[in-house]
């Protein structure tokens, strides 16, 4: 799922048969987990990767030194590790008075000893626990540190102390983010379950908290405002939800999605589907800033549009043509791709239409073609790793737009009985 790591290591490492040394070390920590409270797990955890030498369980020592002695250890050990690790996590995440454990088990890859004066054997796994920081197994751990270290409603930082934090550190916030930033191409079932189900808790808290303050600015002449669960400021929000939940032409977007996904059913071909393609996105754009109608972008987007799958124009449209089409138009619209991120298309009309509209543009590609979505999340993500480093002060656009598709999305795609 991560576009950081070797596709052929990971590739060659999961169509093998199960190896007995990592089954071995997998049964180990499976055996504890029952046994052991988390915090002796955690210990133990520790002994073992960081002092092999003195390791309690001889056996299980030499299975870890046999491991980092084959040739593929390099490659393949931080697959081995990042199990190891969501063994004891898994378990921990399904058990609310152990949440405080995952944090503090990723903590000890930051706060590593000196290396121990054993074997070179021993070493060798030391070397290999180092440099498992560097990789995206590490990092997408570190992310779900994050979100699950406490945070009291009391210690929830001010705007200007959020300028000064890193964006990373805004993670828990956009859980539409969540499977492109906490899985990895390794990742079981059991841990995609889980980041599945802390996403369905985060999108419904959001989407409560968000209608509640939607209905309470319904209401005339009441005093009390609900509490704007977002950083853009109350006009802001205001504007956002009215034009991603109102109408426009007498349709919500949902709407005019539905009706241009039957009215493309009729079009005679596919160059004709993305000639009108163009017109359902830009329109809302257009009513605001006519110039869309036919300025450089626009013509971009369309000689961009006819040279997509151009060699399918003749025939109909169909399913397959419609996702890839949406793919790749999200790739041009937001960011091309994870290895060359760039995405002056999508500061191009952050600057000149704004966030709102931006956004808003996407929507109604998602909405008419919803299995797009995980692709638009997917370019966001990248969008959020690539700048996650910096302080959101440096990266405001992105910031904004991150809580521009928060809003966008949950009020449209959730699911939970709340009404916009």
């Amino acid at each position: 799922m991560s576009p950081w790591d070797s596709l052929d290591s990971w590739s060659n490492y999961s169509s093998r048969p199960p190896a007995t040394l990592e089954e071995q070390l997998y049964q180990h920590w499976q055996y504890w987990r029952k046994q052991e409270t988390p915090q002796e797990l955690i210990g133990r955890f520790r002994k073992l990767f960081l002092d092999v030498a003195n390791y309690p369980d001889g056996a299980i020592a030499g299975t870890l030194l046999k491991l980092s002695e084959q040739d593929t250890a390099e490659r393949e050990f931080k697959y081995v590790l990042n199990r190891c690790c969501y063994t004891l996590i898994n378990l921990w995440y399904t058990q609310p008075r152990d949440h405080w454990a995952i944090p503090e088990l990723v903590q000890m890859f930051d706060d590593l000893p000196p290396a121990p004066a054993t074997s070179p054997k021993a070493k060798k796994v030391y070397t290999l626990v180092k440099e498992f920081s560097q990789t995206e197994q590490y990092a997408a751990l570190v992310r779900l540190q994050k979100i699950m270290t406490p945070q009291r409603e009391a210690e929830v930082p001010m705007v200007a102390v959020i300028e000064e934090q890193p964006l990373a550190y805004r993670i828990r916030h956009y859980p539409f983010l969540y499977d492109n930033s906490l899985l990895t191409k390794d990742s079981g079932q059991e841990q995609k379950h889980n980041i599945s189900d802390l996403r369905r808790r985060a999108e419904t808290d959001l989407g409560i908290r968000l209608a509640r303050y939607h209905a309470q600015h319904q209401m005339p002449g009441k005093v009390l405002q609900g509490v704007n669960p977002t950083l853009l400021d109350a006009p802001g929000l205001d504007e956002a939800l009215r034009f991603y939940t109102g109408k426009l032409d007498g349709r919500t977007h949902r709407d005019q999605a539905r009706w241009f996904a039957t009215y493309s059913k009729t079009v005679r071909s596919f160059r004709d589907f993305k000639d009108e393609f163009v017109d359902y996105l830009i329109h809302p754009i257009a009513a605001v800033e006519p110039k869309y109608s036919g300025n450089h972008f626009t013509r971009n987007l369309r000689q961009y549009l006819r040279e997509t799958l151009a060699e399918f124009d003749n025939q109909p449209l169909n399913s397959f043509l419609l996702v890839e089409t949406c793919r790749r138009l999200l790739n041009f619209l937001v960011v091309d791709s994870p290895n060359r991120p760039v995405f002056r298309n999508f500061r191009h009309l952050v600057n000149d239409v704004g966030y709102t509209l931006t956004m808003g543009l996407l929507l109604r590609l998602v909405l008419f073609c919803t299995a797009a979505k995980p692709w638009l999340e997917r370019c966001l993500s990248v969008l959020f790793t690539v700048h996650e480093r910096r302080t959101c002060k440096e990266v405001p656009w992105l910031v904004t737009s991150l809580e521009h598709a928060n809003v966008a999305l949950i009020t449209n795609f959730g699911d939970v009985g709340y009404q916009f």
